[in-house]
């Protein structure tokens, strides 16, 4: 009985629904064989002439670290960007993770690179395109050995591979994904798709003109689509596998396709599903080991310094940018695309396409949806860039478009194709990136988008009405920054520049100034450099000069940056790069916080404890304890006098002897008989902290209260060496809301009891350092510093003065509150300058934390208290305890010991 014919596009009567044919030619063979691979090859080749036909590469921020990394993997063994990171940064100064205090400069960094806290850059991007390519980059790197590594031509060299790199990856996902296509197709159809994949969409003017994410990426998705359509052995699984965790390692937001794939394949697998699995996971080995033992964190680069409001955006509006805006609408810049739905009914027919199908329409499907929460504009890029890794399995389901039965269809689908080779043409020869500049002139608001709408700012229409860009990629910049002087001229201050420069040997297009990574002047008048043209043999004036206004420049460090413009309508490239302080008068800020300090310590000595019963600073109450007082004198000792608070730490060191009891022992709300019991606080049990913490910083004159206090605190030691918190039996406690344990040995209260006996008594003292060693990471122990990790941090340095070489775990050095990243980072700071030698922070990260807490007259600190501990969080009722004076106090510690530090680094 004959098949009903196939509905939506109009398959020949005759033709089995259940079977694709894409046209009447295509009845032939469907694998590759020798002619095929001929014809491959063919094809690739040709890609790769076109994609390099435009002799220049269409770059960005996001290629940077791949294009310059190799360089890095193969002379200098590393995959740091230290050795290069002038080059990776053009002219801007890399991100820093959250919560360390931003430099100056940062309102427009290098957002490519990031600076870890130990002083290295690395890409923010992970290492995967960088990894595959380096060995393409092997050539140059030897012409580089022979020639010498001056920056300027690795620069011009790294730009030229970067160009090639990309192009060769493009050129290959387009001969295998002429493969892929013979699979099911005739050498027409398949040749047609083949060429509105490669010159059709962003694969072009994305993936073949510079290392994004996406070049590699589709690459590794045709190499994946084309295993699995393939007969199933176990090396092609291994194979399989190997690709999708490779496509995800390479690109986040492809594990939606990695895993519709994968989905896929374990049934194409079957018996072999385990050795897929286990292919895949390989590739996350080596992405691990990085993340964490290089970057510090488990996504990598991303999670360090990645915004939760970036996804943040309306799912239908970005949808429609997504695909029908006139600026990165895909169905705008590949119209022939339009023809996927009418396609897919015949692959869901087909037997043998209907799984890959619903995987690739699953991957599509999700992946918009997650690319529509954010915003769809993509940055300067040209087109539906995001997309780009979409493409391969976009236009496989458009296998069946050239069986339609009607002509005018296919005559149509064959023009969409021109048409967007058109557009694809246009970008690969105009784009510059100016086109994207406009619609991102609005930052935030209702009218966003308003500009990435209008028909006048689609690239393929804006960017011809500029000059088109030179064939400039193996240009050669030759020149330097000779000086830089700063001066006040009438009323405004500026920085002078000099110096010269040369395009191939000839006076160039343009200089360019950046201050801070934003262009603040520039010339394109030259004069003659007689030293220059003796030297190098060259007529052509050189000779250029630059005032960069610098006005309203706030302390720390500054970049200046000097680009140059070989040709009209080129690429800006790096000539020379000179950092320069602005050095910040703190002193006044220094006296204001001294001053906040001594007006709201009450008269007896003490300062309020503010508290909440959310981990937020909002409309907190107080509390008078012992606790506070203790560890403010703590944190300024070391520096009252120079901080002149001097007079501020007695008056708190008699309030705390006045504290102790007739029994050694000293409660956290002070005294019971205190006056203040019943308003700012209770008759409370006496408890280890306080006790140690009173005892060490303001001793009583009756030495024989102390050996009381002493012998109470051994009672209270636990099995495994450790002392409890409450220092009475449990039917005698008072004021108390204890919680799962009643009395625990919290970490806190273990190191300021060390502190104490490293005093008193040094063999206990011994004894509970490695009783603490041992349990440091354990929950147990983690009572009420769980997620305030402050106090313990910066007792790191305390306990290694006293002989105790304590770590805390990375993992409980790390809180979820808001706000207490900033604090975090003073501690650690801290910490590394108490510790001495090359572990010292850099006195401008210093610097920046200092400047960033004083702003706006200590904003930050009223804003954003620094968070000392927590009740039990098993307990009744929640309590997290917060104070603006220990900020203060610990801003007067880093403002003091900065200035040592620079006192002893000029001896």
């Amino acid at each position: 009985m004959k098949n009903p014919p196939a509905r939506g596009l109009n398959i020949p009567e005759g033709v089995p629904s259940n079977s694709l044919v894409v046209s009447d030619e295509d009845s032939g063979a469907a694998s590759p064989r020798r002619g095929t691979l001929r014809a491959s090859l063919v094809v690739g080749l040709l890609s790769l002439l076109v994609y390099t036909a435009n002799f220049r590469s269409i770059s960005g921020g996001d290629t940077y670290p791949a294009r310059y990394l190799p360089f890095a993997i193969w002379h200098w063994h590393t995959v740091f960007l230290d050795p290069i990171v002038e080059l990776a940064a053009q002219g801007r100064i890399p991100v820093r993770p959250r919560g360390q205090p931003r430099a100056a400069i940062d309102s427009n960094p290098a957002y490519w690179i990031v600076q870890l806290r130990g002083g290295h850059a690395v890409s923010l991007y992970p290492l995967v395109v960088p990894m595959l390519v380096s060995p393409l980059y092997l050539p140059a790197v030897t012409y580089l050995h022979a020639t010498g590594w001056d920056p300027k031509q690795l620069d011009r060299i790294a730009r030229i591979m970067e160009k090639v790199s990309a192009s060769l990856v493009a050129a290959a996902s387009v001969a295998l994904f002429y493969l892929l296509l013979r699979r099911r197709a005739g050498p027409r159809s398949a040749l047609l798709l083949t060429f509105a994949y490669a010159f059709g969409t962003t694969t072009w003017v994305i993936s073949g003109q510079a290392l994004w994410q996406h070049g590699v990426g589709e690459l590794l998705v045709v190499s994946a689509l084309l295993l699995l359509t393939g007969t199933c052995t176990p090396g092609r699984v291994v194979a399989a596998g190997l690709m999708l965790g490779l496509i995800t390692c390479n690109r986040p937001p492809d594990i939606i396709i990695a895993a519709a794939l994968g989905a896929y394949g374990l049934w194409w697998a079957r018996r072999w599903a385990p050795l897929l699995v286990t292919a895949a996971m390989l590739p996350a080995v080596p992405l691990l080991v990085y993340n964490l033992g290089y970057v510090g964190h488990l996504a990598g680069a991303y999670g360090l310094v990645g915004d939760r409001q970036y996804f943040g955006h309306d799912v239908p509006s970005g949808l429609a940018g997504l695909l029908f805006s006139p600026t990165k609408g895909l169905l705008v810049f590949s119209p022939f695309l339009m023809f996927v739905p009418f396609c897919v009914p015949t692959l869901l027919r087909d037997d043998e396409t209907r799984g890959l199908a619903i995987a690739a329409l699953v991957a599509v499907v999700l992946q918009l949806l997650v690319y529509a929460k954010a915003d769809w504009r993509q940055g300067i890029s040209w087109g539906p860039r995001w997309l780009t890794d979409l493409v391969p399995m976009l236009v496989w389901i458009l296998m069946p478009v050239m069986a339609m039965r009607s002509k005018a269809a296919r005559a149509v689908f064959v023009v969409a194709v021109a048409i967007a080779v058109g557009i694809e043409t246009v970008g690969a020869f105009y784009y510059t990136g100016a086109s994207d500049v406009v619609i991102h002139d609005i930052p935030d608001g209702p009218n966003q988008m308003q500009e990435a709408w209008a028909v006048r700012n689609a690239p393929f229409i804006a960017e011809p009405r500029h000059v088109r860009p030179p064939f400039e990629l193996t240009t050669h910049v030759q020149g330097f920054l000779d000086v830089m002087t700063t001066g006040d001229g009438a009323g405004s201050r500026a920085i002078d520049v000099a110096g010269w420069a040369l395009a191939d040997r000839r006076m160039p297009w343009e200089v360019i100034g950046l201050l801070d990574g934003r262009p603040v002047a520039s010339t394109r008048v030259f004069f003659p450099r007689p030293d220059v043209t003796k030297a190098l043999g060259v007529d052509d004036q050189s000779a250029w000069h630059l005032t960069l206004p610098a006005d309203g420049l706030s302390p720390g460090e500054h970049l200046v940056a000097v680009m140059v413009r070989a040709h009209q309508g080129g690429d800006i490239r790096l000539l020379a790069e000179r950092r320069f302080d602005e050095k910040p008068d703190l002193a006044p800020r220094a006296r204001r916080a001294a001053e906040i300090l001594s007006s709201r310590q009450q008269q007896p000595g003490y300062w309020l404890t503010s508290y909440t019963d959310r981990p937020i600073f909002e409309g907190p109450h107080v509390e008078l304890n012992t606790y506070l007082p203790s560890v403010i004198v703590d944190v300024l000792d070391p520096v009252a006098n120079a901080a002149g608070v001097q007079s501020s730490v007695e008056r708190a060191r008699r309030f705390l002897t006045a504290q102790i009891e007739a029994d050694g022992l000293v409660r956290y709300h002070g005294r019971p008989d205190a006056p203040t019991i019943g308003t700012l606080g209770c008759a409370i049990t006496p408890d280890a902290d306080d006790t140690a913490l009173v005892w060490r910083i303001a001793p009583a004159v009756r030495t024989e209260l102390r050996t009381g206090a002493l012998k109470t605190l051994a009672a209270y030691r636990t099995a495994d060496g450790l002392y409890r918190t409450w220092l009475a039996p449990k039917d005698r406690y008072q004021c108390l809301d204890p919680g799962a344990d009643p009395d625990p040995a919290d970490i806190a209260i273990q190191m300021h009891v060390f502190q104490l006996l490293s005093k008193v008594d040094p063999p206990a003292a011994n004894a509970l350092c490695g009783a603490l060693t041992r349990a440091v990471d354990d929950d147990r122990i983690w009572v009420y510093y769980k997620t305030a990790p402050l106090i313990p941090i910066l007792r790191q340095a305390d306990l290694r003065a006293s002989g105790c070489p304590l770590r805390l775990p990375e993992s409980r050095q790390r809180t979820t509150v808001p706000g207490q990243e900033l604090w975090l980072s003073a501690a650690r700071m801290l910490d590394r300058l108490q510790e001495g030698g090359g572990a010292r922070p850099a006195a401008s990260d210093v610097l920046g934390w200092l400047q960033t807490i004083a702003e706006d007259d200590f904003a930050y600190v009223r804003r954003s208290p620094p968070f000392l501990y927590h009740n039990d969080d098993t307990a009744t009722v929640p309590r997290f305890y917060w104070s603006e004076e220990f900020g203060y106090a610990l801003w007067l510690r880093l403002y003091v010991e900065l200035g040592r530090q620079a006192s002893s680094g000029a001896r």
